[in-house]
């Protein structure tokens, strides 16, 4: 790496620090409608790269039901799983499921591979405690938002070379798919994350050499290589730079053989999932809901 170039990854790398304290800041004060959870059960699960938060939700019911697990957005970079909890409720409560909501290492401190690896030493952790904590095994699903569902189908990737978890289904909601291209010669319609910004979240994350494996950019995969992957619900965004890569990886599903469900919202920008209830959010969360309803207890 060149002089400029390292004194730039430098600077996004202190930037993201920034960002992450910021951040900490707005939920710990419940601002712009973030705020630390209420109503999860908090656990600290140990893994190969220290404990790592959890929070449960619909644990304090007895009686087995499947797993599901959520993985936040946030660019790789910041955010937590307390974000995710208006909407893990209303998963718990719709579709009978336990959820646990995973606070993934952020980057810079923790690059890539460390999220991914740590999110599989979490899910082993309630597998093996399955009995324990209530949870039926076998229609577990996994899901995430943006940086989130890149690592959720990652997971899920990775799971089909060792067949640990097998999982019954996957949602990616606005995923970030590709990180081999850089983010300026991806689409930039109106709401998207700005492309200089996206790069600052990738050099933080990843190396380049590492970007164009699958378990950084799964929208390179050829259909050979994603047989056998769980049916996947996919939300895109039409304010999105990643709106395409996501509709590419729907088609290399399908040609797998794999059942995809793609579900569009051409007015939002990337992230609306998060932002105040309005009709196209409320809808979301119902589909999401319903999918992981279906494939949780299928008839």
């Amino acid at each position: 790496m060149d002089t400029q170039n390292e004194k730039w990854l430098k600077r996004a790398q202190r930037k993201a620090l920034r960002m992450q304290r910021l951040m900490k800041f707005v939920f710990r004060h419940g601002l712009g409608g973030y705020h630390l959870s209420k109503a999860g059960r908090e656990r600290s699960v140990d893994t190969r790269h220290g404990p790592v938060r959890v929070l449960e939700y619909g644990f304090e019911e007895k009686e087995l039901r499947p797993l599901y697990v959520d993985l936040h957005g946030g660019g790789f970079i910041m955010m937590q799983a307390d974000a995710d909890e208006a909407m893990n409720l209303e998963f718990v409560r719709r579709a009978g499921v336990k959820v646990i909501s995973i606070d993934y290492p952020k980057a810079p401190q923790a690059p890539f591979p460390v999220a991914v690896e740590a999110v599989h030493d979490v899910i082993a952790y309630y597998l093996e405690h399955a009995q324990q904590y209530g949870i039926e095994t076998a229609h577990m699903g996994i899901g995430g938002h943006s940086a989130g569902g890149n690592l959720a189908t990652v997971t899920c990737l990775r799971d089909l070379a060792n067949g640990e978890f097998g999982f019954a289904y996957q949602v990616m909601d606005y995923p970030v798919l590709d990180l081999a291209t850089p983010p300026e010669q991806k689409p930039r319609p109106k709401g998207c994350i700005d492309p200089k910004e996206a790069a600052m979240y990738n050099a933080c994350y990843i190396l380049p050499h590492q970007a164009g494996t699958l378990s950084a950019s799964p929208a390179l995969a050829e259909p050979g290589d994603l047989r056998g992957m769980p049916p996947a619900l996919l939300l895109v965004c039409g304010g999105d730079s990643l709106h395409d890569e996501a509709l590419h990886y729907a088609r290399s599903l399908r040609a797998a053989g794999v059942a995809v469900t793609v579900q569009e919202y051409p007015d939002q920008p990337h992230g609306f999932t998060y932002y105040k209830p309005n009709a196209d959010t409320r809808d979301a969360i119902e589909r999401m809901a319903g999918f992981i309803a279906e494939h949780s207890h299928p008839v």
